[in-house]
C-alpha cells in the first residue's frame, strides 16, 4: 500500500490538494482510499471530498501523532484489511508533525505493508511571514517533508515569492519545491518512486509542546437558526490573531454558505443546499466563551440557537 503523506499548517491547502489527486488520475493509481485526521469534533474535509468515489475515513477530535495515534494505527491496518488500496492519502490535522506519523508507519505491522512515496507539505506563501509566532513547529512540518507545495502564490506579490521560496530552500535543501496556485500541480511529481526516497529520520521533539500555555485549542458552534451575513463579516474580520483557522457552513435567512478563514483571509461561498451551522475554529490562547458570545451575536433576531456542547 503506497501512502502519501498530506501535513501543512492550518488552512494551507490540504484538502484542496487531495481534491487535485482525486481528480487527476496518474499512472499506476489504482485503487486510492482517504484517510483525514480532523482536530476539532465535526468533520469537515470528509464531507468536502465525498462524492468522488473513493473511500473516506475520518479521524476526528485530536491529532493522530498525540492523542489519537493509537487510533490512526488501528485506521490504517483496517484500510489495508478491509479495502486493500494501492494508494492511501493520509491529510494530517494542521498542528501534526509528519515525522511522528512517519514514526507510526514504520512500527510493526504497518511497515509490513506500508510504503511512504512521499512527505508532502503544503506551505501558505501569505501566512509564511508569521511563521515566528508557532517558532520550531512551524519549521519542523518544512524540515519534514521531500515535497513543499508553496501555495497560494497569486495572493502575495512576485518578489514575496521568491523570497519566501528562498527561505524554504534554506529550511529544507533536499526537497523539491512547487509554487502553486489552488495546489494545481502536476500529479507525477508528487508520486516519486518510494525506493529511492530518503525520509528524515523521526526527532522525539517533533511535536508541539502540549502544556497548557502552549497548546492549541478547538471550539465546535451550531446552531439551526439563521445568521445575519453582515454580523458574521464583521465577526471574522474582528478576529484576533489568535485564531488560525475557521472552516464550515453558515446558514442565512434563504441560504447557506462555506466558511474558510486562515491567515487572516476569509471565504464566504455560495452552496446550493441549505445547510444548518456547522463550524471549527482552531487557534491559541484565547477566550473561548468570548468567541462562542461573538457568534451568538450573529444570529438574526428571534434566532434560539445554542451552541454544541
Amino acid at each position: 500500500m503506497e501512502v502519501l503523506l498530506i501535513t501543512g499548517f492550518l488552512g494551507t491547502g490540504k484538502t484542496t490538494l487531495i481534491r487535485h489527486l482525486l481528480l487527476s488520475p496518474f499512472p499506476g493509481a489504482g485503487k486510492i482510499a482517504v484517510l483525514v485526521n480532523e482536530f476539532g469534533k465535526i468533520g469537515i474535509d470528509g464531507k468536502l471530498l465525498s462524492g468522488l468515489n473513493v473511500e473516506i475515513i475520518e479521524l476526528a477530535s485530536g491529532c493522530i501523532c498525540c492523542t489519537i495515534k493509537t487510533d490512526f494505527f488501528k485506521a490504517v491496518q483496517e484500510i489495508h484489511q478491509r479495502l486493500r488500496p494501492d494508494f492511501l492519502l493520509v491529510e494530517t490535522t494542521g498542528i501534526a508533525q509528519p515525522g511522528e506519523i512517519l514514526d507510526v508507519l514504520c512500527t510493526p505491522p504497518l511497515i509490513d505493508f506500508c510504503r511512504v512515496r512521499s512527505i508532502i507539505t503544503v506551505v501558505d506563501a501569505g501566512f509564511f511571514q508569521a511563521r515566528e509566532i508557532l517558532g520550531p513547529f512551524y519549521a519542523r512540518q518544512i524540515q519534514g517533508a521531500d515535497i513543499l507545495l508553496l501555495n497560494k502564490v497569486d495572493l502575495v506579490e512576485g518578489t514575496r515569492v521568491q523570497e519566501v521560496e528562498g527561505s524554504l530552500r534554506e529550511m529544507n535543501p533536499s526537497a523539491r519545491i512547487f509554487p502553486t496556485i489552488h495546489c494545481a500541480v502536476d500529479v507525477s511529481s508528487l508520486t516519486g518512486d518510494s525506493s529511492t526516497t530518503q525520509h528524515k529520520p523521526v526527532q522525539a521533539q517533533d511535536h508541539f509542546p502540549d502544556s497548557a500555555g502552549d497548546a492549541f485549542q478547538t471550539i465546535s458552534f451550531q446552531d439551526e437558526g439563521a445568521l445575519d451575513r453582515k454580523k458574521l463579516t464583521h465577526f471574522l474580520e474582528s478576529l484576533p490573531p489568535s485564531i488560525f483557522r475557521v472552516k464550515g457552513w453558515v446558514r442565512f435567512r434563504d441560504s447557506s454558505a462555506f466558511v474558510d478563514f486562515s491567515g487572516g483571509r476569509y471565504r464566504i461561498s455560495p452552496i446550493d443546499n441549505l445547510h444548518p451551522t456547522s463550524l471549527v475554529l482552531i487557534g491559541r490562547k484565547f477566550s473561548e466563551a468570548e468567541i462562542l458570545k461573538n457568534l451568538r451575536d450573529c444570529l438574526t433576531q428571534g434566532a434560539n440557537g445554542a451552541q454544541s456542547p
